[in-house]
């Protein structure tokens, strides 16, 4: 009964929610004096959060590392005001307030001061947001991110930024389709942005099938439960179609239509199956020229930008990640491939030098801050998994007006593989590597390797790495096994193994695992690490 009831109070919090959230659309003018407010107040609304969500909450993991430290409030507030936050947070950084990606998933015991401590990524909610909607990350196994947002957070941060964007991508008022999974997916969260921005998509088209007796009647109620709220309120929410990641034809076709229709398209997805709308439209005939693509999810390298402009289309870049929403969009201007804009109103970055282990390397990685209070969770030098190159310049675009003049470019990830969407963290796979595979195809933990690649095409391909000292195996059944491994667990990762496995990312590789300039050979192998010289 107590769960019934707390269902539909649920529902009815998402119901009155989305009522508000659709009243009416964000104004360009509305989105930059949001994005300019913050601007101005980027120390006040840094105070605000370390105070409310850290010193005066008990339960939160920063409050005994910044005491330990010796900062009480008022060394932090003058810390910031007097030296700026960058500079404020470099300071912390060194005294060693921060985490890295292993400490804030729970993955890795945090020693500091003295003493240890064993977070999990729950630690880090916001306590004062109302959550209206859960969404998951792409990544596998226990690291993927569940987040909860409440529609303010998807109004003043991620449609915010999208007003301007789109206005300036030139899609303001032509034909959206969007292909993201359902819920858990982040298919509903894209709709929500979308419509807030004044333009509802013509089609949604979902890698799940949420029709599915395998997809859990709470995810299949929460979809069709925003779809239908959504259209008694007014907005025109297509209902998800499910589109497997190897029929990127059918959205070829639909964009295809639109273009000759409306002379335009625009298409909202992962990096990933952008290229295969574009290849599929290619081995069809169909005329794309002029399609606009904005995508994200994986690093836009050039193998995968040439093969989207080589059907006449456009991209448009974005980086973000779950705990802090959108943080980055591509530059109107780029200097470089996936040159973007850093919303530095919303979230800080500063970078530290760190081992990347699956590489051998070093690397500068980021470290993020939240500066809103409607962020889902509350970071404070906290890694992303992610390193780049940060600059400031001039390059005249849409985004240098409204005051961001940092670009992020050469983004990558020192941790993890991600393909099709889906990330794979290395200590998710060390099991998979240094166990089973070896107890059931034979061998050791030293004959099996994972590896990222990019075929000509632009595909990343996932290599599982089979020395030839095993012997023969069954290819077919261990991919079935790394599959059914990533799978275990919740609804999640089984719907990430139905992409995968639709889009056959995962391969076997028959050669000697690969081996570091310093003769080390690493369960997980990241070939493209900037080295330090």
């Amino acid at each position: 009964m107590i769960t019934v009831l707390g269902q539909t109070r649920k529902y009815w919090r998402l119901a009155w929610g989305l009522r508000e959230f659709l009243r009416e659309p964000m104004t360009l003018e509305q989105s930059r004096q949001i994005i300019k407010q913050r601007m101005e107040n980027r120390e006040r609304n840094l105070l605000y959060i370390v105070k409310n969500a850290i010193y005066e909450n008990a339960s939160s993991p920063y409050l005994e590392l910044l005491r330990l430290s010796g900062c009480e409030y008022g060394d932090f507030e003058r810390l910031v005001l007097s030296d700026g936050i960058e500079s404020a947070l470099k300071r912390l950084y060194e005294e060693g307030i921060y985490l890295s990606i292993e400490e804030f998933k729970g993955k890795k015991e945090l020693a500091r001061f003295g003493k240890t401590f064993n977070f999990s990524e729950s630690d880090f909610n916001n306590p004062f947001i109302s959550p209206h909607i859960e969404i998951r990350s792409g990544a596998s196994r226990s690291s993927g991110t569940r987040s909860i947002y409440d529609f303010d957070f998807v109004s003043e941060t991620w449609t915010a930024y999208f007003v301007p964007m789109l206005e300036a991508f030139g899609v303001s008022n032509i034909p959206i389709i969007v292909w993201f999974p359902v819920l858990p997916g982040i298919g509903p969260l894209m709709l929500l942005i979308l419509a807030k921005s004044g333009n509802f998509p013509l089609k949604w088209g979902s890698f799940i099938d949420h029709k599915s007796s395998e997809y859990s009647l709470t995810n299949r109620i929460g979809t069709n439960y925003i779809v239908y709220m959504g259209r008694l309120f007014g907005a025109r929410f297509p209902s998800p179609e499910y589109i497997p990641i190897n029929d990127a034809w059918k959205i070829a076709d639909w964009v295809a239509d639109r273009i000759e229709d409306s002379a335009g398209c625009c298409i909202r997805t992962y990096t990933s199956a952008a290229v295969r709308i574009c290849q599929a439209a290619k081995q069809k005939g169909l005329d794309i020229a002029g399609a606009k693509f904005i995508i994200g999810g994986e690093p836009i390298t050039q193998a995968k930008r040439r093969e989207i402009e080589s059907t006449g289309a456009t991209l448009h870049p974005l980086y973000g990640f779950l705990e802090c929403g959108l943080t980055a969009a591509g530059c109107f201007n780029p200097s470089v491939t996936d040159d973007c804009h850093f919303f530095k109103d919303s979230v800080s970055l500063i970078q530290h030098r760190r081992d990347a282990h699956h590489a051998e390397a070093s690397v500068d990685a980021f470290l993020f801050t939240t500066l809103t209070s409607l962020a889902p969770k509350v970071l404070l030098n906290v890694e992303s998994g992610d390193y780049g190159t940060i600059e400031t310049r001039s390059c005249g675009c849409v985004f240098e007006e409204l005051g961001f003049t940092d670009h992020i470019h050469n983004i990558r990830s020192f941790d993890k593989v991600t393909g099709e969407g889906v990330t794979f963290v290395g200590t998710d796979l060390l099991r998979l590597i240094e166990e089973v595979l070896p107890s059931k195809f034979g061998g050791t933990s030293t004959d099996y390797q994972i590896l990222e690649e990019e075929d000509e095409s632009g595909h990343t391909q996932i290599n599982v790495i089979v020395s030839d000292d095993v012997g023969e195996i069954n290819e077919v059944d261990l991919v079935q096994t790394v599959l059914s491994e990533i799978g275990k667990g919740e609804e999640w990762y089984q719907m990430m193994v139905e992409g995968l496995s639709q889009a056959n990312t995962i391969k076997v590789k028959r050669t000697q695992p690969y081996v570091t300039a310093r003769g080390k050979l690493l369960p997980l192998h990241i070939r493209n690490i900037n080295r330090v010289k």
